[in-house]
């Protein structure tokens, strides 16, 4: 058994890998459109799963909200005028987060915080129409923070 595995692992080193877009027929996704830029949003954090599939959010999925992300369900945000920020986390802290130690994770920290009102700073951008915004820095805020101020008043 242990020769089997051996041979299929080694198989699998010589021969050359393919390209998964032309295995699967999918064109690659296309770059995102312009640079990272810097942007600072606020609204609720969503959870993507609950939110997208059954139109969850709010207060009364709190409980709910913060086991899916805690578990893996991907993070958002959702401004005062509906827009909808997919969060990822910075890619070298995924990668090696003992380089980052010591310096608290505010990607990690948002998952405490699911439908709540939210601060987050980060880098934003777009592919095929997706919002993105990688997280840099996040906070809890009040929920008349979010609401922005009428004019006149």
């Amino acid at each position: 058994m242990k020769r089997l595995l051996f041979a299929v692992l080694t198989a699998a080193l010589i021969v050359p890998s393919a390209d998964v877009s032309t295995v699967s027929g999918a064109p690659p996704a296309p770059a995102p459109k312009g640079p990272k830029k810097p942007l600072k949003v606020t609204g609720e954090l969503l959870d993507m799963g609950c939110f997208v599939s059954r139109g969850l959010r709010g207060e009364v999925h709190r409980e709910c909200a913060t086991k899916c992300v805690n578990n893996g369900v991907p993070m958002g945000v959702m401004t005062a005028d509906s827009t909808v920020y997919v969060l990822t986390q910075n890619h070298d802290r995924a990668m090696d987060p003992k380089s980052f130690a010591g310096s608290p994770d505010p990607y990690q920290q948002l998952k405490n915080m699911a439908s709540f009102q939210v601060e987050v700073l980060g880098l934003n951008w777009e592919r095929n129409g997706v919002r993105f915004l990688e997280v840099k820095y996040a906070k809890q805020v009040p929920a008349a923070a979010a609401t922005p101020p009428k004019p006149g008043s």
